[in-house]
């Protein structure tokens, strides 16, 4: 018995990979024009759908990236971040504010929850050169997407 309680006493203190955080990204804190290019153009050579994102400089839980979308993604909210949005190509309608519906819960140490619609959301055509400010736990989607290139900045926020 003393054996089995010594076992599971040491167990315990394992690090468990199911309950591992993922690791945060590097600090990164400069990326040149080029650099910023070649993220672009690999985003799309890899793009398969969806959402692709290059992370391009990182510092202390700001994660600026970029990110390329080719179709309609499912609406998020991100519960402890803003995040600033600067359109470089494409274009799109995004819809902000409003209610989630069907709102999932996060993965282990994700940034991200997901649903399946937005309720009264304000849509808004974007394009080139547009800068959005979405505040910290704010739905918002991606529709009608035009080849959209953007940069984002995830900040932390607390209330």
């Amino acid at each position: 018995m003393k054996k089995i309680l010594f076992a599971a006493a040491l167990l315990a203190f394992l690090p468990l990979p199911a309950l591992a955080q993922p690791a945060a990204p590097p600090t990164k804190l400069y990326a040149s024009a080029a650099e910023v290019q070649t993220l672009t153009a690999q985003a799309k050579a890899e793009h398969k759908g969806g959402n692709t994102v290059k992370l391009v400089v990182n510092a202390e839980g700001y994660p600026f990236a970029l990110e390329h979308r080719t179709s309609t993604t499912p609406p998020s909210i991100h519960p402890t971040q803003a995040e600033l949005i600067e359109v470089i190509e494409g274009s799109c309608t995004l819809i902000t504010g409003g209610k989630m519906v069907g709102l999932k819960p996060a993965a282990p140490g994700a940034m991200t929850q997901g649903g399946t619609a937005i309720e009264g959301g304000t849509p808004r055509r974007i394009s080139k050169g547009d800068y959005i400010m979405v505040p910290a736990n704010t739905p918002h989607q991606y529709t009608e997407v035009n080849g959209l290139v953007m940069m984002t900045l995830h900040m932390p926020v607390t209330k």
